[in-house]
């Protein structure tokens, strides 16, 4: 065994000391060779515990450690850190899970010991083989570029706009604002968008740290976090643009309602979506496609829910404003909302639903309902508990499902990060981590991730500015991943199998030599490429076959 080893075993309170025999691991490890120091200890991720490790690995000059305790996954970097604090290569350490693995599934006593001392020994055989790794320090680069101008774009930008970081707002139409500035009033307390929107939009344009692209749209992003190049084409004119974290904030597209024949859109009059309504209701005038101000009108909730297979959480409400729009326009008009589930998630929406019925609405639950052409207008036909009940309307506004953008497949593609299956971009953890990717420095925000209203979607983007504020600090040097993998150019027979399961874009192909190369800096050592490799020419550092086996070896002994 090469160098001082130390092994260390953490009681973890009562959670392993009651379980197994500490004390007979303690008198296995220290006949182990190439052991120079065993000691035990009530709790080592505590500060005594911390202090006491660094103590001993002083003291004794002690060059490997292995330190049997809980999960890599909770102490693991705890330990990295007191080793570099002791001048101790912080790699030449190795965790042996005896809490989760023994103490807390093996019953019998006797037989969680034996489990742990195996553990602890398969650590001190692979901690042997394991190489010192170095540091590595790189620059970055604290720009932003925010892909999507409306109002969770513009929300990020403003955020994290600042003399020190410039931040790029790309919009693919002609100005910024998104689909709200289709509306006229937002819910719950119908305040006037205009005044909300304009005023956000002045602050962008008079903001000189944010530069803003309309009319354009992203070609390439090439790179890694703290250092991409995204090339953008606004007009067949393309600019590079260095940045050092990427926010997608492309917002959501509307159920085509024509995938859904049973509601008549396209083929019975005065049918109109709701994002058609809004449109016809900022004009200032609600009639008809006949010209004609309507005396009835029917609201559709769930256009689209069955199809898509989830509830968007925000049509009900866009409902329930849409019956008010019509009130405070035609007071005297009759406005039927059918409803199969009513979505009121937030404590003010409950209010605003009866706020609503008391204007005259009537609000009415059905298992299904249908549009047909009639001689007087759009006739519906729904059912409920009584059976079938048909009437006829002036028009029908059809609140139809959020759903992923068009080029949402286009756009991860680029950026290499995951969508789930209905299609929206996927986070890297549900509560953890719930507005990154699984591309470091690429976050996603508002209704990009899913269907939002608009309050959601600007704390969603306070909560990804939060993220690049704490990440990228000017002036400050990222240090990257060092286990990483890398490719014997001897082994390598250039199947470029390694390229097609890399989720980070670190894997490229050298036409020259024929073979496959691995860029440390954006490697994240996840072991994909080791895994699939077909000749065995990818190794992760850290994980060589030969530790590996080591390791094994012992635990199977």
């Amino acid at each position: 065994m090469k160098g001082k080893i130390g092994v260390f075993i953490c009681e973890c309170g009562p959670n392993i000391a009651e379980k197994v025999d500490v004390d007979k691991i303690v008198d296995e490890a220290a006949a182990l060779p190439g052991v120079a120091f065993v000691a035990k200890h009530k709790l080592l991720c505590s500060e005594d515990g911390k202090k006491f490790l660094k103590e001993q690995i002083e003291e004794h000059g002690l060059t490997r450690l292995v330190i049997a305790a809980c999960s890599p996954k909770a102490h693991e970097s705890t330990f990295m850190k007191v080793c570099e604090e002791a001048k101790c290569n912080s790699h030449l350490f190795q965790m042996a899970n005896i809490r989760e693995h023994c103490a807390w599934i093996v019953e019998n006593k006797e037989a969680a010991t034996e489990k742990a001392i195996r553990y602890v020994k398969a650590a001190w055989r692979r901690v042997g083989y394991h190489e010192p790794l170095a540091k590595k320090e790189i620059a970055v680069n604290p720009d932003v570029l925010v892909i999507g101008g409306g109002i969770t774009g513009i929300e990020a930008s403003l955020l994290l706009a600042h003399a020190d970081r410039k931040v790029y707002l790309i919009e693919k139409s002609d100005a910024l604002g998104g689909k709200v500035n289709e509306f006229e009033k937002i819910f719950k307390n119908m305040e006037n968008t205009a005044d909300m929107l304009a005023g956000k939009i002045s602050d962008v344009e008079k903001n000189s740290a944010i530069e803003v692209f309309t009319n354009s749209s992203i070609e390439e992003v090439v790179g890694f976090l703290g250092n991409f190049t995204v090339t953008v084409n606004k007009k067949g004119e393309r600019t590079e643009i260095r940045t050092g974290t990427i926010v997608v904030a492309t917002g959501y597209d509307s159920f085509d309602p024509l995938k859904a024949p049973k509601y008549g859109y396209g083929k019975v009059d005065n049918i109109y979506t709701g994002r058609e309504f809004e449109v016809l209701n900022k004009s200032g005038k609600i009639v008809g496609k006949d010209g004609k101000t309507p005396q009835s009108v029917a609201i559709i909730n769930c256009v689209g829910r069955e199809e898509m297979g989830y509830c968007s959480g925000v049509c009900c409400l866009s409902s329930i404003k849409f019956a008010r729009y019509i009130k405070e326009k035609l007071p005297e008009t009759e406005v039927v909302n059918f409803y199969r589930e009513m979505t009121l998630p937030d404590k003010g929406y409950q209010k605003f639903f009866e706020d609503t019925q008391e204007k005259g609405v009537n609000f009415i639950r059905v298992k299904s309902v249908t549009v047909d052409n009639s001689d007087k207008g759009p006739m519906i036909t729904w059912q409920n508990d009584n059976g079938d009940e048909h009437r006829n309307v002036d028009m029908v506004i059809l609140s139809a499902a959020m759903t992923a953008v068009n080029d949402a497949e286009t756009i991860a593609d680029m950026l290499k990060i995951s969508r789930d299956e209905t299609g929206f971009f996927l986070e890297e953890h549900q509560k953890l981590a719930p507005v990154s990717t699984a591309t470091e420095g690429v976050f996603i925000a508002g209704c990009a991730q899913g269907p939002k209203n608009i309050k959601e979607s600007l704390v969603q983007a306070g909560a990804v500015a939060g993220r690049i504020l704490s990440l990228l600090i000017p002036g400050k040097k990222l240090e990257p991943e060092v286990r990483t993998s890398y490719i014997s150019e001897a082994y390598c027979i250039g199947c470029r199998m390694c390229l097609e399961v890399c989720n980070y874009g670190a894997i490229c192909f050298d036409a020259l030599k024929h073979v496959s190369v691995v860029n440390e800096i954006i490697c994240r050592g996840c072991g994909n490429c080791v895994g699939s490799c077909p000749s065995g020419a990818v190794q992760t550092k850290q994980f060589k076959d030969i530790q590996i086996h080591q390791e094994v070896v012992e635990v199977l002994r």
